[in-house]
């Protein structure tokens, strides 16, 4: 995924108000892409970053010196007004005299959930020397305001520290976010003193978070190596992020069959209809639904070239039913892995309802 894909500011489409820079065809997307960098993020260089500048992270990045942070301003209270997962209310008194980090996520986004295992083992390492880390999810699509949806997942991807739930924006827009993910990190004064974009710096992050906690250099590190994958290396010669609904679909991805075509997805009509897209890449991920909550599964056919997927470009949501085919089962909305080939490569993925009611929402893809 490339950081050229990023979130376009304004336009026509209705879009959250804390949107990037605009990519140089006039496309965006709103989830980070790992390419250039997985950068840095040092949003008290120029406070007006951190809350509300709309500037590209590209512009205030650069390799943090830990030992001598500066000092930012002070984070938005956490009005949680939808509630929260794993706690009781988080007030301003919570958090005095404790590191906290920030951590806007949400769930559908692949980028998010790789970095969950790094957040809940600084969680589980640093707790008892005063970190507080608190996930703020701030959703994209409709179905993830669905708390049952987000308190699903939260249990599915073993989210064990405070959630945060900010269905309408409101602490996402405090604090200036602008991408998912997205981290702040403040100390134990109530003052931002470093933030990053997207996945990767954990080292970087933990070091922060250690100087800030005090931690002696000889006290053992977090666990996150052996429970999370690794980020992969910049490149932007893969596909960037495509939308299929009517707020932001590019018309990269051919429909064929009965389809409808809302704001945010598409929704099969019929079996039998199919969504077909060339892309460069070595990862295919897609946000899909069966159709409102409760809904039965629907089980999606998923070929390479018009030919079911070799045993090397499957991922632990492919099945292979008895004609040899292979398939992904929607059984909840979410994001379901496609393709995971051995390399960067081009391929066409066609995708083929096997029911009605199939809504597909947006593609990613990674190296």
């Amino acid at each position: 995924m490339t950081i050229a894909d990023q979130r376009a500011a304004g336009g026509p489409p209705p879009r959250p108000s804390g949107s990037g820079p605009t990519t140089s065809d006039g496309s965006g997307s709103s989830r980070w892409k790992y390419g250039v960098a997985a950068l840095a993020l040092v949003v008290f260089a120029a406070a007006a970053v951190v809350f509300a500048s709309g500037s590209d992270p590209q512009s205030v990045s650069g390799t943090v010196d830990v030992a001598n942070l500066p000092v930012g301003p002070t984070p938005p209270s956490l009005d949680a007004a939808k509630g929260w997962i794993n706690t009781k209310p988080l007030t301003d008194a919570d958090l005095t005299g404790k590191v906290v980090v920030y951590d806007f996520w949400t769930y559908s986004c692949v980028n998010c959930v790789r970095t969950l295992p790094h957040l809940r083992a600084l969680h589980d390492r640093y707790a008892e020397d005063g970190l507080v880390v608190v996930g703020v999810h701030s959703p994209e699509f409709e179905f993830e305001k669905d708390h049952g949806n987000v308190t699903d997942a939260v249990q599915r991807l073993e989210v064990d520290y405070p959630v945060a739930l900010d269905d309408d924006m409101d602490i996402w827009n405090a604090f200036g976010a602008q991408y998912w993910p997205q981290k702040f990190v403040a100390d134990r004064k109530g003052h931002v003193r470093y933030g990053h974009v997207g996945e990767g710096g954990y080292r970087e992050t933990e070091n922060v978070v250690r100087k800030l906690l005090g931690v002696p250099a000889s006290a053992p590190r977090a666990n996150t190596e052996s429970n999370a994958e690794p980020s992969p290396p910049p490149t932007r010669n893969i596909s960037p992020e495509t939308y299929l609904g009517l707020e932001r679909g590019s018309g990269a991805a051919s429909l064929d069959g009965p389809w409808t075509r809302e704001a945010q997805y598409v929704q099969a009509d019929a079996a039998g209809a199919t969504i077909t897209l060339a892309y460069t890449a070595r990862e295919v991920n897609l946000v899909l639904a069966p159709g409102e909550r409760g809904a039965a599964p629907v089980d999606v056919t998923v070929e390479l070239d018009g030919a079911p997927l070799p045993p090397e470009y499957r991922t632990p949501d492919t099945r292979i039913d008895e004609q040899g085919a292979t398939f992904v089962r929607v059984t909840g909305s979410d994001l379901y892995r496609l393709v995971l080939g051995p390399a960067v490569e081009q391929y066409s993925v066609r995708l083929t309802a096997r029911a009605p009611g199939l809504r597909a929402f947006a593609f990613t893809f990674g190296i």
